[in-house]
């Protein structure tokens, strides 16, 4: 389908799925063109502002299949099962093992590569097809397992960050992060990629998922980057380097009590950009955006914004949340689902359903751009965008300031 066919598509569907309501979790009605889809997704923990967005995103792709489906008096349509993680990898696997009781087969999310970490055993010796929009992990990066990751790894975005920062003349980072599979995974990528630039890069400080209190979290950064300073580093040329998710906000309250990093510079990660909870909090957002924080997310291709634009708007009307890539990529996958069962006729073979689902992916352009996978199942396309915290309009909201597309840095 080429862009100006999707487009129309795309404007068609959006006005036919406006009288037609989502159906989640509703009696079968008794085809087999019908399939369940599990929705792994956090909606009251961290990182909640793309689960929210998943969630929404699914809904409406699913409106626009079921409408267009009634229209060819064809086609496939899906009961989501949605399901609340709180980004909590227990709860993941408590998740999935009761969608494949209810014949499950088919999962989107969760969107941590902790949570896929969990449950990949399970989905491998049940026959689950996974999909996550947000895992970026490159341990996870398998081939022939059952999960298949609709965005970069770790280490494309490691190398998004650290052509940033070394354009910006850092040249020593001391790196802060939560431990867990997908931040422990940017933490490493970004350490190797800065040192084989010839940075250095301190010991940091890695702190549990359940911290509330970061206060010897920030001492400890705050005195490494005192201990390069005194060894003779470029004031200009240290930064803190920060992979986490919405405990931002906190670990940002206790950052503001410490004067050398509140006059250090800052970079972060996909599991804080476009975050509603840092814009939502006057104080750790102010604190943001003095001190640079870029953050790198998977980006959105500018030359197909004439046909994200349009879901993008759509999502954001029902979460009041700036969708991100991640967000749309679940969107994608929902079509990409639709072309493999197409394909495939159904899901009694697994394995002939999987090597479909392949190939649909290989083969389908979105609104994300082409969803074509490496041969771990992970997304081949690598482009980013840089969101900053800025204070527009008196009030605090996330603003793209720049981009890395095939290699090539640009800032706005």
């Amino acid at each position: 389908m080429n862009s100006r066919s999707l487009r129309r598509f795309i404007v068609f569907v959006l006005l036919l799925a406006a009288i037609n309501p989502v159906r989640s979790e509703q009696p079968s009605l008794h085809s087999h063109r019908e399939f369940k889809i599990g929705v792994l997704v956090s909606l009251t923990g961290s990182w909640n502002s793309l689960g929210q967005n998943t969630v929404a995103a699914l809904q409406l792709a699913n409106e626009q299949l079921q409408a267009a489906a009634k229209t060819e008096h064809g086609g496939y349509r899906f009961h989501l099962f949605v399901r609340d993680t709180q980004l909590d990898p227990a709860k993941a696997l408590a998740a999935i093992q009761d969608l494949d009781k209810r014949g499950v087969k088919i999962v989107i999310g969760p969107q941590s590569s902790a949570e896929v970490a969990m449950i990949k055993p399970y989905a491998d010796a049940h026959d689950i097809l996974v999909i996550s929009q947000g895992s970026t992990a490159s341990s996870l990066s398998i081939p022939g397992d059952n999960i298949f990751r609709f965005c970069p790894n770790d280490i494309r975005e490691a190398d998004a960050i650290v052509s940033l920062m070394w354009h910006d003349g850092i040249r020593t980072i001391v790196p802060l992060w939560r431990n867990d599979a997908g931040n422990n995974g940017l933490h490493d990528s970004v350490k190797a990629a800065f040192e084989k630039l010839g940075g250095t890069v301190t010991t940091g400080y890695q702190y549990q998922p359940t911290t509330t209190d970061f206060s010897a979290a920030t001492a400890s950064v705050g005195s490494q980057i005192t201990i390069a300073l005194t060894a003779g580093a470029d004031p200009n040329s240290v930064a803190l380097y920060l992979a986490a998710f919405d405990e931002v906000v906190d670990l940002f309250h206790s950052a503001a009590g410490n004067l050398t990093l509140s006059s250090t510079r800052w970079y972060g990660s996909d599991g804080v950009a476009l975050s509603a909870a840092l814009t939502g909090d006057s104080s750790a957002a102010a604190f943001a955006a003095n001190a640079g924080y870029p953050n790198p997310s998977f980006g959105l291709p500018d030359t197909l914004q004439n046909l994200w634009q349009p879901v993008a708007d759509a999502i954001e009307a029902r979460t009041g949340i700036t969708p991100d890539a991640f967000a749309l990529s679940a969107y994608d996958a929902l079509f990409v689902v639709e072309r493999a069962l197409r394909d495939a006729g159904n899901l009694k073979d697994f394995a002939s359903f999987k090597a479909a689902f392949v190939d649909a992916a290989n083969a389908y352009s979105g609104v994300t751009g082409s969803t074509a996978l490496d041969t771990a199942g992970d997304r081949l396309s690598a482009d980013f965008d840089f969101w900053g915290v800025r204070l527009v309009n008196g009030s605090y909201g996330w603003v793209r300031i720049g981009t890395y597309t095939n290699g090539t840095l640009t800032l706005f």
